[in-house]
């Protein structure tokens, strides 16, 4: 026994200095400070970390990945050991991931508690992570006797770093994140807060800070699934140099933030597809669908079966392309949502001119050749690719419009992973396919739709109507989005498809036909290589009808909480159906407009119909990602309320009263 403790020690001599241990990439050693008058029974120690250049550690709570020094004591019964104390870290990008240490140099002070006795023996087993492009996991063992250990002044200084000062704060959950508000005497222009515990913030995600009226608001981004919290501690370095203990109780405030589960956004997607089928933008395509199948009641089930699949293989395949679109451009760095396309004025115009010509079509029944069928596989010749693409069409005219649970749905997807997004969309898809995946399964069913005869001339003619109101309503979107020359020329480009179609009826041949035709393709091309993208900003505003408002900015909410001034915000745009029928139905009553301005209510409206990212952050904020949103608050109000998405005149004035 006494040969293997001499041995043990010959080891440690031959490997370490008695206080210092170079391990590597870092030598590390016990300091301590000679007069550390706080306590006379006290003696200020620190564990010295003298990195190799850009190398470092972490703080105790590291971040995105490492892990935190450890060390175990050994020590004779006359002395105590203080636990670790932990000066204010940095932040350390690894990208895509954020850290929390120290770099090149750091010392962790701690205290000896009765240490009269200076030749009392102390024993530190060290263990750390230590990393630069790699990380290495070190270990240093440290034995020696109080007074062998070296002085160093700096260890004061890093002592000094160790926040001791509690700073009151107030803290919320809030749309998605931590809100910590402060007051400071002095000038704030920089504000980082490091969580004690891992698993509550998104560590890489930029911190903002709001200048406030009476003090200062650092937004953290919250874990994704973190829907309560309780308590919330940590340090709050402000300026760099000045650092405080944040101990607070948590408001949650998370009722704007719509708390659902995995399977709730499945069901909410779901209902709110189904819903979609019976929205105004929808409504005629689905109709025009619905008189195919008529048409095809004396078809094979098989044949009906297979065009009513054909159309929700068209569906779900454009709901997983919108999404897998989504997905790939936030990833980045861009920011889309429901509706994006919209947001391009070529898109815009070309819907237009494709609703148009929807209408002459079933105005006229033209056939422009054997190789183009009719809209949707109107009649036995339709063909599969004619359902597939009428799938297709339907998503894309279904963009201005967000059913009851979509919003929920699409804005708990889209903060998810990939792997919870793609389902969610394409139950999305499925909803809104559902009542042809049922006429798939019975295509006995069409036999209970009316019989087929001259009236479904009569109600497809009627349905080119709805078209050119579509179409229109487009070219108004457009105007808002671009200049009068652009309008104009789209409309001289209306006036000459016209013309070209009215030639097409007038030749006999196909080809011919498909020469007008190609013709009019080109015509459009010229109209449409000129127009702005969607990165062009509109200078326009929407012509809200009789209210004084102001234009939406990203701290408008709390410029008027800090004015104590009770608000509505509109987030809405010239695209979206269901936001001009709110406005039509609800926003523009005077029973509505009489309660805004006899309560002093500042309406806000914030115009999404060109692309705007920071409308889509503040939507994101509060788990939405399309439009209409409608943001309420008044005095005595904790936090803002969102209000339904479909409204009326009373559901608005109750969502008022009962706030």
């Amino acid at each position: 026994m006494k040969f293997l403790k001499i041995s043990y020690l010959l080891f440690f001599c031959l490997a370490i200095d008695a206080v210092t241990v170079d391990t590597g990439h870092a030598k590390v050693s016990l300091v301590k400070f000679e007069n550390f008058q706080e306590d006379q029974s006290k003696s200020l120690l620190g564990i010295q970390m003298d990195m190799q250049e850009n190398w470092h550690t972490y703080w105790k709570n590291p971040g995105d990945s490492g892990g935190p020094i450890k060390v175990q004591w050994s020590h004779e019964n006359n002395i105590s050991i203080s636990e670790l104390r932990w000066p204010t870290p940095t932040l350390i990008p690894y990208e895509p991931l954020m850290t929390y240490g120290y770099k090149n140099f750091v010392i962790f002070p701690f205290e000896i508690i009765n240490s009269n006795n200076l030749n009392s023996y102390i024993e530190a087993k060290i263990d750390f992570l230590i990393c630069d492009d790699i990380c290495v996991p070190e270990k240093a063992l440290i034995k020696t006797n109080l007074n062998e250990i070296k002085t160093n002044s700096l260890l004061y200084d890093w002592f000094l770093n160790v926040p001791s000062q509690i700073l009151p704060v107030k803290a919320s959950l809030d749309n998605g994140f931590i809100n910590i508000r402060f007051s400071s005497p002095f000038n704030v222009s920089s504000a980082t807060f490091f969580v004690d515990n891992q698993d509550i913030v998104e560590h890489a995600e930029d911190q903002i800070l709001i200048k406030e009226e009476n003090n200062y608001l650092l937004k953290v981004k919250k874990v994704n699934d973190l829907n309560s919290l309780k308590y919330l501690s940590g340090i709050l370095s402000i300026n760099d140099n000045e650092s405080f203990i944040i101990n607070a109780d948590i408001e949650n405030t998370y009722e704007n933030s719509l708390n659902i589960s995995f399977f709730q956004a499945l069901i909410f997607a779901f209902i709110g597809g189904l819903i979609l089928n019976l929205m105004p933008c929808v409504f005629p395509i689905i109709s025009l669908k619905v008189l195919s199948f008529i048409s095809m009641s004396k078809q094979s089930p098989g044949k009906i079966r297979a065009h009513a699949l054909s159309f929700c293989a068209g569906v779900i395949a454009s709901f997983l392309l919108i999404a897998v679109s989504m997905i790939i451009l936030k990833q980045a760095g861009l920011y889309l949502g429901w509706g994006f396309q919209l947001q391009s004025p070529i898109i815009v115009g070309l819907l237009s001119l494709l609703m148009f010509v929807i209408g002459l079509v079933l105005l006229s029944d033209i056939n422009l050749g054997s190789s183009f069928t009719r809209l949707g596989g109107i009649g036995s010749s339709g063909s599969l690719f004619g359902s597939f693409s009428t799938g297709i069409l339907a998503v894309i005219v279904a963009s201005p419009c967000t059913a009851p649970f979509m919003g929920a749905a699409l804005g708990y997807a889209l903060v998810q992973p990939s792997g919870v997004t793609l389902p969610v969309f394409s139950a999305l898809g499925l909803g809104f396919a559902f009542p042809y995946f049922v006429l798939s399964a019975s295509p006995s069913l069409i036999n209970y739709l009316p019989k087929p005869g001259n009236w479904m001339n009569t109600l497809k003619e009627f349905f080119a109507f709805p078209m050119f109101a579509t179409s229109i309503w487009l070219i108004w979107v457009f105007s808002i989005q671009t200049s009068s020359n652009e309008v104009i020329f789209l409309i001289i480009t209306i006036f000459l498809i016209s013309l070209f179609m009215w030639i097409a009826l007038k030749l006999k041949k196909p080809s011919y036909r498909l020469i007008v035709f190609a013709i009019a393709i080109f015509i459009i091309f010229l109209q449409f290589r000129d127009v702005p993208s969607n990165e062009i900003q509109s200078t326009k505003e929407l012509n809200i009808e009789n209210y004084d408002y102001v234009q939406w900015n990203k701290n408008v909410e709390n410029e008027y909480k800090d004015k104590n001034q009770a608000y509505l915000i509109n987030f809405t745009a010239a695209w979206c159906i269901t936001c001009q029928t709110n406005d039509k139905i609800a926003l523009s009553r005077p029973a509505v407009k009489e309660y805004i301005y006899k309560n002093n209510i500042q309406y806000i409206v914030a115009d999404w119909t060109n692309k705007n990212d920071e409308i889509l952050k503040t939507l994101e904020s509060y788990n939405r990602n399309g439009v209409p949103l409608y943001i309420f608050w008044k005095p005595g109000m904790s936090e803002s309320k969102i209000l339904p998405a479909i409204l009326t005149e009373q559901i608005l004035l109750d969502s008022f009263n009962n706030s």
